[in-house]
């Protein structure tokens, strides 16, 4: 019901309309600028976001191209070369770390769509029945997320074997680990 200091909801002006066609560059002509500000509301610390992307120079199809040729920008593994122990300690460093971020991300990914599949009821409507199907439903992403786990730790373990096979062929050219000589500890102490 509307009071007397208030329209009515039909009185008020209508939103403008939604543009129909993508918006194309901008005054200067240097491809298209998105501003997005979004504000979270509640809770005591309400920030604010403020994010600009700009595209220049063709968009997606630049990106098509450079994603389709192997040689295009950042695509090689560090080390894979494998002509230096030094390689094939940062293959191996890289290959973990990756791991770690996908095992990571797959279990996050696994505890979010179990909770989203859990508020699903069964056909009988009964939400135990759907808390059996979410699990039945994850548990395939849930061994992705482990079969991660192990990469990361087989990874670590291809240059450790790597160091304890070839340990002594590294110190005879130079490029292994070198271990000072320290006197025995008797004699580092002035023990009798």
């Amino acid at each position: 019901m509307a009071t007397p200091d208030s329209s009515p909801w039909w009185d008020e002006p209508a939103a403008p309309p939604r543009p129909r066609a993508v918006p194309t560059g901008n005054a200067r002509g240097e491809g298209r600028t998105t501003n997005k500000t979004s504000t979270r509301v509640g809770g005591g610390f309400n920030p604010s976001l403020n994010l600009t992307v700009t595209e220049k120079g063709g968009g997606a199809s630049t990106a098509g191209r450079q994603a389709a040729s192997p040689g295009a920008g950042g695509g090689k593994i560090p080390g894979s070369d494998f002509m230096s122990n030094e390689d094939i300690r940062s293959f191996c460093e890289h290959l973990r770390k990756e791991s770690r971020n996908r095992a990571t991300e797959r279990a996050m990914d696994a505890d979010h769509l179990e909770a989203v599949l859990r508020a699903i009821p069964d056909l009988s409507g009964s939400l135990g029945g759907s808390r059996a199907r979410a699990r039945r439903v994850t548990r395939w992403l849930k061994k992705v997320a482990a079969a991660e786990k192990a990469i990361q730790k087989y990874s670590a373990s291809v240059y450790a074997t790597f160091e304890r096979e070839y340990d002594s062929e590294l110190r005879k050219i130079g490029k292994g680990k070198r271990t000072p000589r320290t006197q025995s500890v008797r004699n580092q102490f002035g023990w009798r």
